[in-house]
């Protein structure tokens, strides 16, 4: 049935023409943003998940972060227990010659004792990185699980990844082991033989107390190159899944859209077809 009213075909193709604009519409969206999945409306669970693992990714980029930055701090007080070390040797080397003193005159091996005391305070004081120092005994708890002077390298996170905690171990200031009480060596003053096993046995635990900690600092250096490995490979693949969830495939999109723009035409086509009916009534009446 044919009626001057209601034009059926044209309302028909209207809607298609209508639904192709749409689809047309979103295709365009896509390859101007990159994105299919750019807001809660265009997929709900796909924008839910992704959004969630990006801030869990900002929580990795974090903690990579404050990973990098004690990784130097580990490094600098390593470098610094090379140097203590060297110097322990230095005077291990000064008594060994003290022994051999014969008339009691230990001015020049005192002289250099306290040249090496010297450069055993300047590492200690200097071993600092951004104002923080592991090795002067200055730095307090920072570990609230453990007792004792500690620093946590990395804060736990929900995502399971544990506390790297360094034991430290004062060797400078005042409670520092190379510096005071039975372990001090920066000062040694040779003045008799026995004075001089006094010392050595004091080397000795200080080279000891210093080797401790350099093990405690390597083993530190280990864990937090591990971790730090492993948050890149995380982070890398939560992107690529935030990247699977919502990014457009944009050879996909781009055939879309030829395809779109070729049923746009023939949409318009049908519709001026459609709305040609009412002037075919009219040649009727002619």
């Amino acid at each position: 049935m044919t009626s001057i009213l209601t034009n059926a075909s044209a309302l028909t193709a209207l809607r298609n023409l209508a639904n192709t604009q749409n689809s047309l519409g979103k295709t365009q969206s896509q390859i101007s943003t990159g994105l299919k999945v750019a807001s809660a409306a265009d997929n709900t669970t796909n924008w839910s998940v992704s959004t969630q693992m990006k801030t869990d990714n900002s929580v990795v980029s974090t903690i990579k972060d404050t990973l990098k930055q004690n990784s130097d701090l580990v490094n600098t007080a390593s470098s610094a227990m090379d140097g203590l070390i060297s110097a322990i040797d230095k005077i291990k080397v000064e008594l060994a010659k003290a022994k051999d003193v014969k008339d009691g005159n230990y001015d020049a091996i005192n002289t250099s004792l306290a040249k090496i005391g010297a450069e055993i305070d300047g590492i200690l004081e200097n071993a600092a990185l951004n104002n923080v120092n592991l090795l002067d005994g200055s730095l307090a708890d920072m570990d609230t699980v453990a007792a004792g002077n500690q620093i946590t390298m990395v804060s736990g996170w929900a995502g399971g990844f544990k506390t790297i905690s360094v034991t430290l171990t004062a060797l400078g200031g005042a409670a520092g082991a190379l510096t005071s009480g039975a372990g001090a060596i920066n000062a040694i003053s040779i003045t008799t033989l026995a004075s001089i096993d006094t010392a050595a046995t004091a080397v000795e635990t200080a080279l000891e107390t210093t080797r401790n900690f350099a093990t405690e600092l390597g083993a530190a250096k280990n864990q937090i190159e591990a971790q730090s490995k492993f948050l890149g490979v995380l982070s890398e693949s939560m992107t690529n899944s935030v990247s699977t969830l919502v990014d457009a495939d944009m050879n996909e999109a781009s055939t879309r859209l030829q395809a779109l723009q070729t049923q746009q035409q023939l949409g318009v086509q049908s519709l001026s077809i459609a709305n040609q009916n009412s002037q075919m009534i009219l040649k009727l009446f002619q």
